[in-house]
């Protein structure tokens, strides 16, 4: 490497340096332990601070000749510009003003440590401890947040702050033995004795009763008694300061294209009415006459195609990724060492939560990784659904892409662990597709579950910029969803919560599954014989979720060296 290649090397190391220092749990979650007894600094000042720091790195990174960097620093070197500019608009829309709602924040997602952060030692139980104490200096830090929002006419639709109260008000009603943050000491076994054991427990029990439920009591009051009056009554991000501007960014930074909201409207419309087709195809050979909508109502009388238990629904999906377990290697070069396992979304959350997600393992692999199963009411969560939510979450989906991510050697660590929604989302879906491939949705219902779970993410397309953009109501987007899937009415009263909350986010998965779709038809058609399922995924999976752009420019370059040998 040259002067260039050295000076970019030193930028991104001290990059990801700085991001584990100020994310001290994200850095407990990978596997750093260095900030074990910290939590994120969210004042105003600390984040401030923290775009200086970003945009003087834009600054020093943007003057590193990229014409003297080897092909793999061109790359690393495009990918932090991109990070930092989408990490210095953030700052500028103020998005740390609206610093929790019922999918993420402090409130849910300080809980979740106890998944994570270790428990074998002395100075894991201290660190621990002292992670209690912090979380009241916390959510002191969200409160002014929100202040400081509502002075800047910055504040989150009233309807999400609902769901956020129920979550908060749950922690205000643990005892301290009962609260999720307590069960850690229970497990306490090698190198502990019966006394240290004692004397944590007392530490851990006064830890929450005097700071952790304090804290939530306060939070609740807040929220309640003042912020719910200030709150937007408006669904969208469109009437707050600069909204539409705010919405074409976030459309930008999830989709990594240049693709208006407009554009993104009217693909989502074509798509669902193309997968509207084939559900449609699939219902007249059952016999079936009427719409969408009265199919659903019509499998929704069939009890035997929804399960009775939440351990039937666990069972089901180890059943289902046992068989994917054994056909990964006919369509897939390289497999990720570490493991994936299931766990039950917790029950102070679950109501809220969507039917499933993934939770990465650490490099490491001192844990696996998760796939998180809703099993809320579950007589409402259709077996049919099962194969391609298990595929999606978990392998080839998500567990499959971000833990080979993860054990990519010769990229540096922002890569690893932090990526490109639209490739990531877009990934997961093109999963559930490539798993008909593979030989599943045998049964009609399961292949009507897939369908009806694609043309869910075309829905999405056209309620988030009809939400956002052209300033939907809560009730109208609801509607659009009843009229075009067959998802139980709950869990589509928690999706919308979910757009609403997370503005663009939800445009990630069908943009980025066309675009893969894309590349494999130009793939297949430009190589013939010469085209490789398994050489293919390799690509697509070998540096990690890539801006689409960038793995458009990439791929193509593949296919034409490809074509010259």
């Amino acid at each position: 490497m040259n002067n260039a290649d050295d000076q970019l090397q030193d930028y991104l190391r001290d990059y990801w340096e700085f991001v584990l220092k100020h994310n001290p749990t994200f850095a407990t979650y990978i596997g750093d332990h260095r900030y074990n007894y910290a939590l994120e600094d969210l004042s105003e000042g600390a984040l401030s601070a923290q775009n200086e720091y970003f945009k003087d790195l834009l600054v020093k990174t943007e003057k590193v000749d990229e014409a003297l960097l080897t092909e793999g620093n061109n790359l690393n070197r495009k990918l932090l510009i991109n990070t930092l500019t989408n990490s210095i608009s953030m700052f500028r829309y103020r998005t740390h003003y609206l610093p929790l709602d019922h999918m993420q924040g402090p409130h849910i997602d300080f809980p979740q440590i106890i998944e994570f952060h270790p428990f074998k030692t002395h100075k894991d139980i201290e660190d621990y401890i002292l992670r209690l104490k912090t979380f009241t200096c916390q959510i002191d830090q969200v409160i002014v947040l929100f202040q400081k929002g509502t002075e800047n006419g910055i504040t989150a639709f009233k309807n999400i702050i609902e769901h956020v109260l129920m979550q908060v008000d749950t922690f205000t009603k643990f005892t301290p033995e009962d609260s999720p943050l307590y069960s850690p000491v229970r497990k306490l076994k090698d190198g502990f004795s019966n006394q240290d054991i004692e004397d944590i427990s007392n530490q851990v029990r006064d830890a929450i009763s005097s700071g952790v439920t304090p804290a939530y009591k306060k939070l609740h009051h807040y929220l309640s008694k003042e912020y719910m009056k200030r709150c937007r009554e408006k669904e969208g991000i469109w009437p707050l300061p600069d909204g539409i501007d705010m919405y074409r960014f976030y459309v930008k930074y999830h989709t990594t294209t240049d693709l208006s909201p407009e554009e993104i409207h009217e693909t989502g419309r074509r798509e669902v009415e193309r997968i509207s087709g084939e559900i449609i195809k699939l219902m007249k050979g059952l016999g079936f006459s009427g719409s969408v909508r009265e199919f659903a109502a019509y499998i929704k009388g069939k009890k035997e195609l929804y399960p009775q238990s939440a351990e039937e629904i666990m069972q089901g999906y180890r059943d289902i990724l046992a068989r994917m377990d054994e056909k990964l290697p006919e369509y897939f070069g390289r497999l990720p060492r570490a493991k994936y396992d299931l766990k039950e979304i917790e029950k102070y959350r679950e109501q809220a939560a969507p039917a499933a997600y993934y939770y990465s393992p650490p490099r490491d692999f001192s844990r696996p990784g998760y796939f998180y199963v809703n099993t809320y009411k579950p007589e409402q969560r259709p077996k049919f659904d099962m194969e391609a939510l298990a595929c999606h979450e978990a392998v080839p989906g998500h567990h499959l892409q971000i833990a080979i991510m993860q054990e990519l050697e010769d990229i540096p660590d922002f890569r690893r662990y932090s990526g490109s929604t639209a490739f990531i989302e877009g990934w997961a879906l093109y999963a559930e597709k490539l798993a008909k491939e593979m030989g599943f949705y045998q049964d009609v219902f399961s292949e009507y579950g897939r369908l009806n779970n694609e043309i869910w993410r075309a829905v999405r397309l056209v309620v988030d910029t009809g939400l956002h953009f052209y300033k939907w109501g809560r009730d109208e987007t609801i509607n659009y969803c009843k009229e075009n899937t067959g998802l139980e009415e709950h869990e589509i009263e928690v999706e919308v919560d979910r757009y609403i909350a997370m503005p663009g986010q939800a445009l990630a998965y069908k943009t980025g599954e066309l675009k893969i779709i894309e590349l494999r038809e130009e793939s297949e058609k430009s190589l013939g014989p010469a085209f490789d399922i398994k050489e293919f995924h390799d690509r697509l999976l070998e540096n990690g979720a890539l801006p689409l752009y960038i793995l458009d420019s990439m791929i193509k370059e593949w296919i034409e060296r490809k074509s010259r040998l």
